[in-house]
């Protein structure tokens, strides 16, 4: 079966097409992103702003476009943080049924089983079994979504408001930035890390971390040069990378940060995305994390499998 499987998060749309069958996924047929910031300003208005949704629509018009040239024979969007605390997310459902894309506003909790089984969905993790504790992160615009688990069960799953653009307008005022900026920032996003571990049996602590989104797939690609899937799927980001990156990002304007190979879209944003996988890398002492291509869309068509194959 072909679907469209697409992932409208706070600060990124991506829409992924392929063929899915009752072992999983198979061959990727065209897998886009772009940059749609859909989140922007919602922190504080609770609102989508015009432009946001302005931006939200050019995307989905491209992604029509996709989607009609491969004909697949389901289509499913999954809308995250951004839609969840918009009191006007029917302005994006009104967008989203022009263009014949159906979308489901999901939970954190469904976000997070989602996202888990997209990233293992890959077998990036060398030498792991079905008994090894992982975690996933995921560090979206909104939220970022810890789930841990054995092999393909998920175990527990926590959803947190620290997304890399949320944080970015509560507390980052200028780039280069200041430190007491980065101490407030830090201090919020340990608190909520904090909570997790407190809430974790020691039986479920993770042995490996497994990182998916925007910031794992962007240092990667900056680190390598460019945007290989072949070679940042797996790519290992251990402590001294993140902390090298960290400490390169507060001191950088945004304009110095695109020159270090961070696209556009996520210049602006990335300190706090950096500032996230440190902590979490830190507050669960390991060290190191491997980085998945994989995220919410490829959960999404999964799930699709899950709904339609099973019925035949």
């Amino acid at each position: 079966m072909k679907v469209a499987a697409l992932d409208l998060g706070s600060n990124s749309f991506l829409c992924l097409i392929a063929e899915v069958s009752h072992t999983g996924i198979g061959q990727v047929y065209s897998d886009h992103v772009e940059i749609v910031r859909l989140g922007q300003g919602l922190n504080l208005t609770k609102k989508f702003s015009t432009d946001a949704l302005q931006r939200a629509e050019q995307c989905l018009a491209k992604f029509s476009k996709i989607i009609n040239e491969h004909k697949p024979d389901k289509i499913l969007a999954m809308a995250t943080s951004a839609a969840r605390d918009a009191t006007n997310k029917e302005e994006l459902f009104y967008i989203a049924k022009k263009y014949n894309i159906p979308i489901e506003i999901i939970s954190g909790d469904l976000e997070a089983s989602i996202t888990y089984q997209g990233a293992i969905s890959g077998n990036i993790i060398e030498n792991s079994n079905e008994n090894q504790n992982l975690m996933v992160v995921d560090v979206g615009g909104g939220s970022t979504e810890f789930i841990f688990g054995q092999g393909q069960n998920i175990l527990k799953c926590h959803s947190r408001n620290i997304g890399c653009v949320r944080l970015t307008e509560q507390f980052i005022t200028s780039q280069p930035t200041p430190e007491h900026e980065i101490t407030l920032a830090r201090d919020f996003i340990d608190e909520q890390i904090k909570k997790i571990k407190l809430d974790l049996s020691q039986d479920l602590w993770p042995k490996n971390i497994v990182a998916v989104a925007g910031t794992p797939t962007t240092l990667a690609a900056a680190e390598l040069g460019a945007f290989d899937v072949t070679k940042i799927n797996g790519y290992k980001l251990d402590h001294q990378k993140l902390k090298n990156w960290f400490d390169k990002l507060k001191n950088a304007t945004i304009c110095e940060k695109i020159t270090m190979g961070i696209p556009e879209g996520r210049a602006d944003v990335i300190l706090i995305g950096v500032m996230i996988l440190l902590r979490t890398l830190e507050l669960f002492e390991l060290d190191h994390m491997t980085v998945s291509t994989r995220g919410v869309r490829y959960g999404i068509a999964l799930e699709l499998g899950r709904r339609f194959l099973s019925k035949h």
